[in-house]
């Protein structure tokens, strides 16, 4: 996750961590109804449209009307959308071939693999989170 907020920070796009997933599930699994994607994203429908009137103003997202069911709309991604897609997916595979190629292949543990990924992206380990979880909730 941290990753992809970077990602998008790095972009310099106006697209909130929620918007995003909303375009990934979109790209993934095409064109959905707005109770289908606010089941896939496990929230309110209601929720799940106020997303969307946010993406299709920046033109991320577009509603089409169903030629046998006007009440039906389908959500896609427009180009803009899919073009926003494509860009983070292919920096978030750079950055995640960097971070093992910054960990190298000798055999670990997988705590020990976790850890050193964790480190390469410049994250805290899970033992310093806790340490700090601790004096902040102290």
């Amino acid at each position: 996750m941290g990753i992809t907020a970077r990602t998008l920070a790095i972009l310099d796009v106006e697209v909130t961590l929620s918007q995003y997933r909303t375009l990934v599930i979109l790209a993934s699994r095409g064109p959905l109804r707005t109770v289908d994607l606010a089941a896939a994203l496990r929230v309110h429908p209601s929720t799940a449209t106020r997303t969307c009137d946010r993406l299709v103003r920046r033109d991320l997202v577009a509603r089409q009307q169903q030629s046998s069911d006007r009440r039906v709309a389908l959500l896609t991604l427009t180009e803009a959308g899919k073009a926003l897609v494509g860009d983070v997916m292919r920096h978030r595979t750079q950055e995640i071939r960097r971070l093992v190629r910054t960990v190298g292949t000798e055999p670990r543990t997988t705590a020990e693999l976790i850890n050193s990924l964790v480190v390469a992206a410049g994250e805290p380990t899970e033992e310093q989170w806790w340490r700090h979880w601790e004096q902040i909730t102290r």
